[in-house]
C-alpha cells in the first residue's frame, strides 16, 4: 500500500474511533441508571477481555512480548483503563453527558503538550495561543460563565464531575502518547488486548466489593446493551482502531479527529437524553475546536 492511501485509511480509522467514542457518553449513561460506575466498567472490561483474548491467544508467538515490556503494559493498563475510567465515568455520572462530549475534545491538548514532551515531536508557532484558547474553553464548560461561582441545587456537583472527566483526560492522553512509543516495536492488538485483559486484575474486586457492599441489580435490556456497546464498540474495535490509525499519524495531529466527539456526543445527548446547553457552554465548545485546529496544523 503507498504512503497516500496508507495515511487516508489511518485517518479514517481514527476518524471512526472517535465516532465510537462519540455515542459512548450517552451508552454510559443509560447504563448507570441500573448499576454503578464500578459494576458497569468490570462488565464492560471482562466482555472486552472475552473478545480480545482469543485473538490475543492466537497471534502471541508474534507479538514479541519481552520482560522489560510487562511494566510498560502493565503501565498503560492502570492508566488507561483503571484509572482513567474510573475518573471518567465517576466524572459522567456527576455530570451531564453533553459537558463530556465537549471536554473531552481538550484530550487533544494534552495529548499534543505530551506528545513533544514526550515523543519530541514538532514544537509548532500557535501552540502557546492555541493551548491557552483551550484551556479558556475548558473553563466556561466547566464554570458556565465568565466569573466563578459556586451553583447550588447540584451545579457544584456538576463541576466535580466536570473537573473529573478533565482529569481522567491527562491519563488518557498519557496512555496514548505511551501507547504510540510502544507501536515501534508491538502491533495495536497487543497494545490493546493486554491492556484491556490486564485492566480485568483491577476491575473485578473492585466490582466485587460493590456488589457486597450494596448488592446485585441486574441491568435492564437498554442496561445490557448500553454497556455491550462499551465492551465491543467503544473498547475494543475504538481503541484497536485508534492506535491502528496512531501507527501512521503524529499524535499532536491525531488530536484534530477528536472534534468528532463534541458534534456527535452532544448532538445525541440532547436527542437523547434531553441536555440542556448555555451559551457560555456552546462558546467553550467551539475555543476548544478551535485550539484544535491550531495545534493541528
Amino acid at each position: 500500500m503507498s504512503t497516500r492511501p496508507r495515511h487516508t485509511f489511518s485517518w479514517f480509522l481514527l476518524i471512526l474511533a472517535n465516532t465510537l467514542w462519540a455515542c459512548s457518553y450517552v451508552a454510559a449513561k443509560f447504563a448507570l441508571r441500573d448499576v454503578s460506575v464500578n459494576t458497569m466498567n468490570a462488565l464492560r472490561m471482562i466482555i472486552s477481555a472475552l473478545v480480545v483474548l482469543p485473538f490475543l491467544i492466537v497471534r502471541r508467538k508474534d507479538l514479541n512480548l519481552t520482560r522489560r515490556d510487562l511494566p510498560q503494559l502493565a503501565l498503560l493498563a492502570v492508566i488507561g483503563f483503571v484509572i482513567n475510567k474510573i475518573l471518567e465515568y465517576g466524572g459522567l455520572s456527576l455530570t451531564t453527558a453533553s459537558d463530556v462530549a465537549l471536554l473531552i475534545t481538550s484530550e487533544s491538548i494534552f495529548t499534543a503538550a505530551l506528545s513533544w514532551l514526550v515523543l519530541r515531536e514538532r514544537f509548532k508557532p500557535l501552540t502557546g495561543v492555541a493551548l491557552l484558547l483551550g484551556l479558556a474553553g475548558v473553563y466556561l464548560i466547566v464554570e458556565r460563565s465568565v466569573v466563578p461561582n459556586i451553583p447550588t441545587g447540584g451545579g457544584a456537583l456538576r463541576i466535580v464531575g466536570d473537573l473529573m472527566v478533565v482529569l481522567a483526560l491527562v491519563f488518557e492522553s498519557f496512555y496514548t502518547v505511551r501507547g504510540k512509543a510502544l507501536l515501534v516495536k508491538h502491533p495495536p492488538l497487543l497494545i490493546t488486548a493486554v491492556a484491556i485483559v490486564g485492566s480485568t486484575i483491577f476491575w473485578i474486586p473492585l466490582a466485587g466489593v460493590d456488589i457486597t457492599l450494596h448488592g446485585w441489580r441486574a441491568p435492564g435490556l437498554a442496561g445490557w446493551l448500553s454497556i455491550g456497546w462499551l465492551a465491543i464498540m467503544s473498547t475494543v474495535i475504538a481503541y484497536l482502531a485508534w492506535f491502528k490509525g496512531l501507527a501512521n499519524i503524529d499524535g499532536s495531529a491525531a488530536a484534530s479527529t477528536l472534534f468528532v466527539q463534541p458534534l456527535l456526543g452532544t448532538t445525541l445527548a440532547i436527542l437523547l437524553l434531553g441536555d440542556q446547553i448555555v451559551p457560555t457552554t456552546i462558546i467553550g465548545g467551539i475555543m476548544i475546536i478551535a485550539s484544535v485546529y491550531l495545534i493541528s496544523r
